[in-house]
């Protein structure tokens, strides 16, 4: 895992360029060291002959961690040269195939792999590759810089492009370090924050900036000039015939993937470990680890001091029951205090999933331990695991009416301020509700599918990169801790989009075919548990009601401060007065306004 960062100049070179490389490579190298925690190993910059590119880097060293692995790195040409963070789990086995095709290898590193099969493939290597990444390269030949990030999302890219020049970099506020102008929120992030308690790509909370969607690559020529185009979709094509010799075909071949998912994501030059809550999908994966591959994992979780019902308590349970090596690291009030007071400064942006908090702390705790580890993140998006799957969202079908059904799902699913009071909020301002209809309508084309193929889409595109995978990169990255998925390994993402309805959920019963695999490892009554994740619960807002209280005032006044809601001081108090109706609203607030507070440029 590591931070990358980069400028790069449009148009023909000339003298100019020469003229400011010095005050480019002193600009990069500020970028870098503004997300050094992303990569504490190693810092290298490398800048082209003419002026026109200055690529950054930061390094956490997890595959080769000898110098070897350095970045940026130039392909063996000398013409394609990448800043990349990620990692690429079958790499060993795209190494083999590009040096049948007459690659050369000088290191062991994923990145090298990458980079080679780029120069060979172009941008057409993605589709081979299983791996969490985001990246650019550089092309000294042509002067084309192209862009590209995972299929879900797991890693981030913040951009700006104003035709004259790219900037870019892992996390928006590096990006926004280097911009001259004021910079000002986006109104319309703003209101999806308010609605989603997340900013889904391609937007950010601010102005002017953007961030890729996942599964994209951008490219953008010597001019200036973008192509944009997808590389992958997830697309739920369900079977309709199905029987249970079926689902128990399927449900083998399932724990097949994720056993071979997870042997490669085991692969590892430093210490590793498990995140382990109460869930179905962590707890799968660390039975596959410990049964299926028969390595005993170090498992990790968190607990909440004064919650009688705290996730630990079971995850302790599981641990034992598996024989594995496991602490739990818990969050006392005073950690709430501490964390819960400067949570808006260390997520680059405002994210108001309740659980960053503590997987902030978690994060912390296991970087003492391990520099990798697994969770189970992207399991309930593609296996249908959300409780509000089964909400009855609207009178009528949903391909009929997807505005309505939209207007139900963040109404009555994901409820934070409510997509209906950020419309009259807003009304004035920017149309918040059309922009979620227009970008998740054809997530309602396919008219055959049940509504739960609709919502599983709809949060692998929204709330899983918006809201899940940004949490565990920033909050993980922050101490420097590696997270890998085994749910989002391309194979697994295949077969999830096959899954029908009925080995997905049954009545209130979901992620049936996870359950039918784990039933094997755990007893019935453990994976038939609530689920309940690492979100903060409702206890801890109850028994620390005026700390919340006060944290709800001063993220307003920080709010008041900014040049937007100096335009708008009546959206604020607005705001303001609505904020405290329901956890998710006030929580949201407070991040937002903290998050203001610690921009490192004025808002």
């Amino acid at each position: 895992m590591c931070g990358i960062a980069g400028i790069i100049q449009f148009g023909a070179p000339h003298q100019k360029f020469l003229d400011i490389r010095a005050s480019t490579h002193q600009s990069v190298l500020r970028m870098c060291q503004l997300q050094a925690h992303r990569g504490p190993d190693m810092e290298g910059i490398w800048q082209s002959d003419d002026g026109m590119c200055t690529l950054g880097h930061r390094r956490l060293s997890i595959i080769d961690l000898s110098d070897a692995g350095r970045q940026p790195m130039t392909d063996r040409s000398g013409r394609y040269h990448i800043t990349f963070n990620g990692e690429i789990y079958n790499y060993r086995v795209l190494k083999l195939d590009l040096e049948v095709k007459g690659a050369q290898f000088r290191t062991n590193t994923d990145t090298e792999v990458l980079l080679e099969g780029f120069a060979l493939h172009g941008p057409r290597i993605l589709e081979k590759v299983d791996g969490m990444f985001a990246a650019v390269i550089y092309d000294t030949q042509t002067g084309e810089t192209t862009l590209f990030r995972d299929r879900a999302g797991e890693k981030p890219l913040y951009y700006k492009s104003d035709g004259q020049q790219l900037i870019f970099g892992s996390e928006l506020h590096t990006v926004a370090s280097v911009i001259d102008e004021p910079i000002n929120i986006n109104p319309l992030a703003l209101g999806l924050y308010l609605t989603l308690r997340y900013v889904p790509p391609p937007h950010t909370m601010v102005e002017g900036i953007n961030k890729l969607e996942p599964g994209q690559v951008l490219i953008f020529d010597a001019e200036g000039l973008q192509v944009l185009r997808r590389y992958f979709s997830f697309e739920p094509q369900p079977i309709y015939t199905f029987s249970q010799e079926d689902f128990e075909a399927k449900s083998k071949a399932l724990e097949s993937l994720l056993i071979t998912s997870i042997s490669k994501r085991l692969e590892s030059d430093v210490p590793l470990g498990l995140f382990l809550s109460s869930g179905i999908d962590s707890s799968l994966v660390c039975a596959l680890t410990k049964k299926g591959l028969g390595v005993t994992p170090n498992t990790f979780s968190i607990g909440f001091e004064g919650d009688d019902n705290s996730e630990h308590f079971i995850a302790e349970k599981i641990a034992s029951h598996l024989g594995t090596e496991h602490q739990t690291f818990m969050l006392s009030t005073t950690e709430l205090q501490r964390l819960g007071n400067n949570i808006g400064a260390v997520m680059d942006e405002p994210n108001g999933d309740r659980s960053c908090l503590p997987t902030l702390l978690l994060s912390r705790e296991v970087k003492q331990h391990v520099t990798v580890a697994l969770s189970g993140d992207g399991a309930d998006e593609l296996f249908g695991g959300y409780g509000r799957y089964g909400l009855p969202i609207g009178p009528t079908p949903a391909h009929s009416h997807p505005e309505a059904a939209l207007r139900d799902y963040f109404n009555k699913a994901l409820p934070v301020f409510g997509i209906d009071r950020v419309k009259t909020l807003f009304d004035s301002v920017t149309d918040v509700s059309g922009e979620l209809l227009s970008q998740f309508r054809g997530v309602f084309i396919h008219t055959d599918r049940a509504a739960l193929h609709f919502w599983r889409m709809l949060d692998f595109y929204s709330y899983l990169p918006g809201a899940v995978l940004a949490k565990v990169d920033r909050m993980s990255m922050r101490h420097g801790l590696e997270v890998r998925s085994p749910f989002l390994e391309p194979q697994v993402m295949a077969m999830a989009e096959t899954m029908p309805q009925a080995y997905l959920e049954q009545g209130e019963e979901r992620k049936i075919i996870l359950k039918q695999i784990l039933s094997q490892y755990l007893p019935r009554e453990v994976i038939s548990l609530p689920k309940r994740g690492f979100g903060m619960p409702q206890s801890v807002f109850m028994n620390n009601a005026e700390l919340i209280h006060q944290m709800l005032d001063e993220a307003l006044e920080s709010l008041r401060g900014t040049r937007f809601f100096s335009e708008y001081k009546g959206l604020l108090h607005s705001i303001g007065q609505a904020a405290p109706g329901n956890i998710n609203s006030a929580w949201a607030t407070i991040v937002l306004g903290q998050w203001v507070r610690s921009f490192p440029k004025k808002l």
